[in-house]
């Protein structure tokens, strides 16, 4: 072969040859093993290992209508937190055969509007969708497909389909309300900037909440959004430690957040919690790790995934759907930080 020969690819009918049996009985050794004999479905399996054969995904959508593709949208690829969601939605979806496409909108609707057009031109039979903030190109498109969807990771009365997760206004109180109860002074927030991100907002909301309630004024100077990251962490509580004068305690609206934080105060010498509290949220491996060890939230991020491909198989083999909205709950884990 050189440069300019084509390269053919292996047919269903080129395994069937190889393996003397018709197509027919390639397809139910691959897709009904049960219905072939043990050495029928050897003799094809060996064939398909050395001719190195794929099945034609688009031709098996284009008979059955479906594709077996499962999309989910998330924020990141980057975060162990998201990993967990996907890893939970992947090994559900893979028990009943459905594969997942990925795609990551960096925290940005516009992007996760081309997803959502490219998700749906290549005939995803359903999609997961982090949190319910997007733009109404993208809702119009995702109601006009008909599909199954999952939004997970937070609770809206306004969904597309089916929720999965938790209030993150409810959590962002409840450990708000820790420091306020512990700590007497401004209590500061350090957060994930809120565009297009409505996780973020509403652990602000939350936070204020829990403020107005204990009747403790927040300080505009002591409140700070920024990246998801622990550099932006470390530089948000940077800029509080410089403001006169400083909050007694911080509550961080992510772990990453938290631990950046933690570290610019091990760096100027300030002691956590005695001169200054940090709590943070999600509660990620670090988090327990750290010294000290972060107050944080804990969410079952697994079973969340796991739920929501539950829901979405259930849906796409026309089960009976107990109930479209699945709240995971959340819970306070106290450590030394706080």
């Amino acid at each position: 072969m050189n440069d300019r020969t084509p390269i053919r690819r292996t047919l269903l009918r080129d395994v069937a040859r190889r393996a003397a049996v018709s197509a027919m009985t390639v397809t139910r050794s691959l897709r009904q093993p049960e219905k072939v004999s043990d050495a029928t479905r050897a003799r094809v399996l060996t064939a398909v290992r050395d001719l190195g054969y794929t099945p034609d995904l688009n031709a098996r959508g284009l008979a059955s209508r479906k594709s077996g593709l499962v999309a989910a949208i998330v924020p990141l690829l980057t975060n162990s937190l998201i990993a967990e969601i996907v890893q939970g939605l992947g090994d559900t979806l893979r028990a009943e055969g459905y594969q997942l496409l990925i795609g990551a909108s960096g925290f940005d609707a516009r992007a996760e509007e081309a997803l959502v057009r490219e998700f749906l031109s290549r005939r995803v039979d359903a999609i997961y969708l982090t949190g319910t903030k997007r733009t109404p190109a993208a809702t119009r498109m995702l109601r006009s497909a008909r599909l199954p969807i999952v939004e997970g990771g937070n609770l809206h009365r306004r969904r597309l389909d089916m929720e999965v997760g938790y209030s993150n206004v409810d959590a962002a109180a409840e450990i708000t309300r820790l420091l306020l109860t512990r700590y007497a002074g401004s209590i500061g927030y350090v957060g994930a900037l809120p565009r297009d991100n409505d996780r973020a907002r509403d652990r602000r909301k939350g936070f204020e909440a829990a403020c107005v309630r204990a009747k403790r004024d927040v300080d505009p100077r002591h409140c700070v959004e920024t990246k998801l990251d622990l550099v932006a962490g470390a530089q948000a509580m940077a800029q509080l430690l410089d403001t006169k004068p400083r909050p007694r305690a911080v509550f961080c609206s992510a772990d990453a957040l938290a631990v950046g934080a933690l570290f610019e105060c091990q760096r100027r010498g300030i002691a956590v919690p005695r001169a200054l509290a940090i709590a943070g949220f999600d509660d990620l491996d670090i988090a327990g790790q750290t010294l000290p060890a972060l107050t944080t939230v804990r969410v079952p991020r697994y079973e969340l995934g796991r739920h929501a491909g539950r829901l979405l198989c259930d849906r796409l083999a026309g089960r009976r759907v107990a109930t479209r909205v699945i709240d995971v709950g959340y819970r306070l884990v106290e450590r030394d930080s706080a």
